[in-house]
């Protein structure tokens, strides 16, 4: 299948971008500099036309079972990277958004890609709209969790001056909490977006706004998380390490909503999505 070629031409360039990413960093090398970008860009263009293919193909969104959502996940996350204009021009943080996003396409490279028939309660306009935005809120977390990791090995760095030189590299403090801050707010916002969706959607599914799946308990934890990382920022002065590892502490969050809820518990109407 062509959408399948085009996945793994993609897979090959965000190997050639990571590869040439992490070169840059540990070596400074310009002609390393010259091919991280563009070979992004070549892969994310790619990945989204082998995303839209495999959508006209199978005549639904394409967010339906393990390889479909973990090959979104990288597309949306190298993607977001690209688009949001502060970040790309803060280059360094490129050398983990890539090795994230790679990660996540070889997971979802050894997953079956057959397109299959979807099951009942996957046959809704809800699919795209609650699938899509909460997704998007995982990479703005993602983002948000690289820009706080970045920080406090910068943190750490300016502790012990002429230790860390590989640090020497990363944006300022102030620009990494910038970062978090930005990133994380937008990821709120989504989160609520995805609860809000997916309680309409078990509502017509199920004829229960909110059944307390392992999912949306997950889900429901997080955006406390990140909505605790606010109050504290704004109210209790968390603009430092605190807030940075709170932040930390969020993507172990997400991680649980994206993969781990649901495993833990085969018999959740949310299970499809992972082959249980």
């Amino acid at each position: 299948m062509i959408n399948v070629a085009l996945f793994l031409l993609a897979l090959l360039a965000y190997t050639v971008s990571t590869v040439a990413h992490v070169a840059c960093w540990i070596g400074g090398s310009r002609r390393c500099a010259k091919l991280a970008l563009p070979s992004l860009v070549i892969a994310v263009a790619l990945h989204g036309a082998a995303i839209l293919l495999r959508w006209l193909e199978a005549g639904y969104a394409p967010f339906s079972n393990a390889f479909e959502a973990f090959s979104f996940y990288a597309w949306g996350l190298s993607a977001a990277y690209l688009l949001i204009r502060p970040l790309r021009r803060q280059a360094i943080l490129g050398t983990f958004v890539t090795p994230l996003a790679l990660l996540s396409i070889v997971v979802a490279s050894v997953l079956p890609k057959r397109i299959e028939p979807l099951v009942p309660v996957l046959q809704s306009h809800w699919l795209p709209i609650h699938v899509g935005i909460s997704f998007t809120a995982y990479a703005m977390f993602s983002l948000a969790f690289i820009a706080a990791v970045v920080y406090l090995l910068q943190l750490r760095s300016l502790k012990h001056p002429g230790r860390w030189r590989w640090a020497s590299r990363f944006p300022s403090l102030e620009t990494l909490e910038m970062l978090q801050r930005r990133t994380a707010v937008v990821g709120l916002v989504l989160m609520t977006g995805a609860l809000i969706s997916g309680s309409l959607w078990a509502e017509k599914a199920w004829g229960i706004v909110w059944p307390w799946e392992p999912q949306q308990v997950a889900s429901l934890v997080t955006w406390f998380i990140y909505a605790a990382y606010f109050y504290a920022r704004h109210n209790i002065g968390w603009q430092d390490r605190r807030g940075a590892w709170l932040l930390v502490g969020g993507f172990v969050s997400v991680l649980v909503t994206f993969v781990g809820a649901d495993l833990l518990m085969p018999d959740s109407r949310h299970s499809f999505l992972f082959g249980a």
